[in-house]
């Protein structure tokens, strides 16, 4: 009886280790919005298939993988409609690793605030945005709104403010809101 527990444990041991490399020893990452990596950090025991699939589970893409030293592949999914994907590798063995991504591209506000402190309680704030015309400045002193301004040109603010008697020279902050969705606080 000492012996079957023994050789359950071990057993137990060994597959848990495997299961444990197979998770570590694939890794599938995205890059870009439409371009996958899978990276492979030990040599694949025989074929690999990497399958991939849209939102309604139709087949993509397979590709067998056939290499015997650690590897990395990048999939360029640009092609393809917009969307969500599922990618899967496998081996003989089993699925090792699966991800779930979406190819939309996502475009970030592009706008740039930076306050500077200049002492007697002045700060420099400057705004940079090529995209929105509406820029809306706000002056916190704590939680109190002490100023606020509609920038009609913010390609190249550079202004200079100066708060008579602030409450905590440390609580000033600027929030910078633009009409394009960018809103971001600054002290």
């Amino acid at each position: 009886m000492k012996k079957l527990f023994t050789m359950l444990f071990v057993a137990g041991i060994a597959t848990g280790a495997f299961a444990k490399n197979d998770e570590k020893s694939v890794e599938i990452r995205q890059t870009e919005p439409a371009k996958v990596m899978i990276a492979v950090a030990s040599a694949p025991e025989g074929v690999m298939t990497v399958k991939i699939t849209d939102a309604n589970d139709r087949l993509v893409l397979r590709d067998r993988i056939t290499k015997t030293e650690a590897f990395a592949k990048r999939y360029d999914l640009n092609a393809l409609p917009v969307g969500d994907y599922s990618i899967e590798v496998s081996d003989a063995n089993g699925t090792l690793r699966t991800a779930t991504f979406n190819t939309e591209v996502t475009v970030k506000p592009s706008v740039f605030t930076r306050v500077t402190e200049m002492g007697d309680n002045q700060y420099r704030l400057l705004v940079s945005s090529l995209e929105s015309k509406d820029v809306t400045v706000q002056i916190f002193d704590g939680d109190k709104m002490i100023h606020t301004e509609v920038i009609d040109n913010p390609q190249g603010l550079h202004k200079i403010f100066t708060i008579n008697k602030p409450s905590n020279p440390e609580a000033i902050s600027f929030k910078v809101t633009a009409a394009n969705g960018f809103s971001a606080y600054a002290k």
